[in-house]
């Protein structure tokens, strides 16, 4: 039986059957195969989009969330581009929804997995995409990732000490809303983190779900 992640991804399938992919391809700035399918690097790995659904190339196994999260970037009638300046999350998540900022639990993980650890952090960065971006006037250790062609995201390391541990912030472009809802966004920033976390943990971009 599916679970709710695996039915939210199916729902998403007939919408795919209906795409223009050239048009899709030329706004979004995705690859277009010769056969007709979409062509895109997420979070390290290439993904093949088409009118049956979203597959890695590699074959290895992925979670049902990337599926879903470049399921929903393809439906996206998003125009524009990035605008190079980053913000949290929760500056997208609109005046009428109810919503903390204090976001931290979403990447609390990622501080308990490179406390101590800024080199193992950069390999596992370097291993996804990223590109080191400087060293802030904060302290903080400055990444760049571009998680898919319109969504840039900027990674912040900051190194603990003995009055606060070890945080990584993730921030997203602020044109990132033209191409995909709060909740999609929000999607994707789990993916990460869990790319992120088991990627350090298996040295490896893919083979894990």
């Amino acid at each position: 039986m599916s679970g709710g992640y695996e039915k939210n991804y199916e729902s998403l399938l007939p919408r795919l059957s209906k795409c223009d992919f050239l048009e899709i391809a030329e706004r979004l700035g995705l690859s277009l195969q010769p056969d007709g399918t979409l062509s895109v690097n997420f979070l390290g790995r290439e993904y093949e989009i088409s009118s049956r659904g979203v597959n890695p190339t590699d074959g290895k196994p992925v979670n049902v969330n990337n599926r879903s999260v470049l399921a929903y970037y393809t439906l996206s009638k998003g125009v524009g581009e990035p605008a190079f300046s980053y913000v949290p999350i929760y500056y997208f998540a609109g005046t009428g929804m109810i919503f903390s900022k204090d976001l931290k639990w979403m990447t609390a993980p990622l501080g308990k997995t490179f406390s101590g650890n800024y080199i193992k952090f950069s390999e596992t960065m370097c291993k996804l995409g990223g590109v080191f971006n400087g060293k802030l006037k904060s302290d903080g250790y400055s990444w760049l990732l571009k998680a898919l062609p319109k969504i840039l995201l900027q990674i912040v390391y900051y190194d603990g000490d003995d009055e606060f541990p070890c945080e990584v912030q993730i921030l997203f472009d602020k044109n990132a809303s033209r191409f995909m809802e709060f909740e999609c966004l929000a999607f994707l920033e789990g993916c990460l983190v869990r790319a992120m976390i088991m990627t350090a943990k298996k040295g490896d971009i893919a083979g894990w779900l």
